[in-house]
């Protein structure tokens, strides 16, 4: 074997058990203590990581997903507030463990089940030998970076578990989703989504931001980043080379109609508009809300509390093509909308379950509320609206829903890139996992083509259930 595929061999080998070491680590701190973290890991990592892939979604904003595309460190207050939401679910736990046999809950306490990733043996080592000595002595090309092939090994391990929401973030894109869940980002201010053709298009420029101060327009392609082009790249790997450093610049060729031309544009920080408000014909209300980041909350109240000022009618609240975010998020914001009541429960492979429960006293409680969805509200916006349907608490009016049903835990590795693991699924207030399934609305209307205008039908049907109750 050369020294160079000796290296590579090496460096795999190194990468897979360092792969099945984390899983073999998150897997027994989870079962022996589910809110247990790191000291480098963000005070938020326990938090649902309730994301999905951008292209399931209609526009995406020029930030990762949440595949999220979609989760780590926010803003202190989330922090704070996930605190409180640990201790209501605790409260719920006791409460239940109460009624339960102690000497089955100390059994369970005492004698935590953990799975063990599989061993690989000296043959299969062996084999793994074989193939990299052949690459090493024949292969004619360019061989990877270490980096790549660090990276390559660890994604290629995890796909054996075939759990698409279990994934490996580098380190270049950690911050990015960092900020993108603090309600923040580093880049050019528009909404795009990933076109027919492979080019990336700009759904819509948010306004005053570098992409509108540029020129940009609804309907312009990207059709490279920097001078190199994005076929054959993912929405993910186009939008974080579009974003980078405020104060720094990227070059973007853009084709509008026939004619393709290049534009220069200094990327700043980015406040992701998250809410969107307006009072609607004959007193009815209607908040839009895009995300479940770290301010979801404290936004959709401060609207709200705007708009009951007014003489209202109902609420409309829209969760279409909204992807998902933070667990302490999406309760907090159910929390609004409930007086008592589950939200959710979330259990793992060991049977063991968190209860969340909504808690009286907050501005939301009282008003008639319809929720619209569609097939791309997915993970915290299924939690929102199933609690709400499980809890006769509004009406669900759409398409059905995304389904998904998971929840992730990241954990912060020494290079600073991130491993998130699929480490419980959550369950509506009647106990239904919508996983892969989603949650079929009380009123089933197709998705239009586009949203708030007179050919919006499931925004129509809404309002006219609100005012004839039917």
């Amino acid at each position: 074997m050369s020294q160079k595929s000796k290296t590579i061999f090496a460096i795999i080998i190194g990468s897979v058990v360092l792969v099945f070491l984390l899983a073999l680590v998150a897997a027994g701190g989870y079962a022996l203590g589910r809110d247990y973290l790191t000291d480098n890991e963000p005070a938020t990592a326990a938090s649902l990581t309730v994301t999905q892939n951008q292209e399931s979604g209609r526009a995406a904003d020029l930030v990762p997903t949440p595949t999220a595309e979609e989760i780590v460190a926010a803003a202190e207050e989330e922090a704070d507030s996930e605190q409180d939401i640990d201790e209501r679910a605790n409260r719920a736990e006791e409460a239940s463990e109460t009624a339960a046999d102690p000497a089955q809950s100390q059994e369970q306490e005492d004698e935590p089940t953990v799975r063990i990733p599989p061993e690989v043996d000296d043959e299969e080592l062996e084999l793994l030998i074989e193939v990299w000595e052949v690459i090493g002595d024949r292969f004619d090309g360019q061989f990877p970076t270490d980096d790549e092939v660090i990276y390559g090994a660890i994604q290629g391990s995890l796909e054996l578990l075939d759990d698409q929401h279990t994934r490996f973030i580098p380190e270049d894109v950690v911050d990015q989703i960092r900020l993108q869940m603090e309600g923040r980002y580093e880049g050019i201010g528009a909404f795009v989504e990933m076109n027919d053709d492979g080019f990336l298009e700009i759904v819509r420029p948010m306004e005053g931001q570098p992409a509108d101060l540029a020129g940009l327009k609804t309907g312009d392609l990207i059709t490279h980043v920097d001078g190199e082009s994005v076929l054959g790249k993912s929405v993910d790997q186009i939008t974080a080379a579009v974003k980078g450093p405020r104060g720094t610049e990227v070059t973007l060729t853009i084709r509008r109609d026939a004619v393709s031309f290049e534009v220069t544009i200094e990327r700043k920080l980015i406040e992701i508009p998250i809410v969107e408000a307006e009072l609607l014909e004959e007193g009815i209300a209607y908040i839009r809300l895009s995300s479940f980041s770290a301010v979801a909350d404290s936004q959709v109240t401060d609207e709200l509390d705007e708009l009951l000022d007014q003489d209202l009618a109902g609420l409309i609240l829209d969760l279409r093509d909204n992807p998902g975010g933070l667990l302490n998020q999406a309760v907090s914001v159910s929390d609004i909308f409930l007086s008592d009541g589950i939200i959710l429960y979330e259990r793992d492979s060991t049977g063991d379950e968190k209860i969340f429960r909504a808690e009286s006293g907050q501005i939301g409680e009282s008003i008639q509320l319809v929720i619209l969805v569609n097939e791309g509200s997915a993970s915290a916006s299924e939690i929102l609206a199933g609690a709400v349907q499980d809890n006769d608490r509004g009406i669900l009016i759409g398409a059905q829903t995304f389904g998904k049903g998971s929840v992730q835990q990241s954990h912060l590795l020494s290079d600073g890139s991130e491993l998130r693991v699929t480490i419980a699924r959550w369950y509506t207030p009647e106990n239904i996992s919508i996983d892969k399934d989603g949650i079929l609305p009380d009123i089933e209307i197709e998705t239009p083509e586009e949203f708030f205008n007179e050919n919006d039908t499931q925004l129509q049907r809404a309002i006219d259930y609100i005012l004839n109750g039917d």
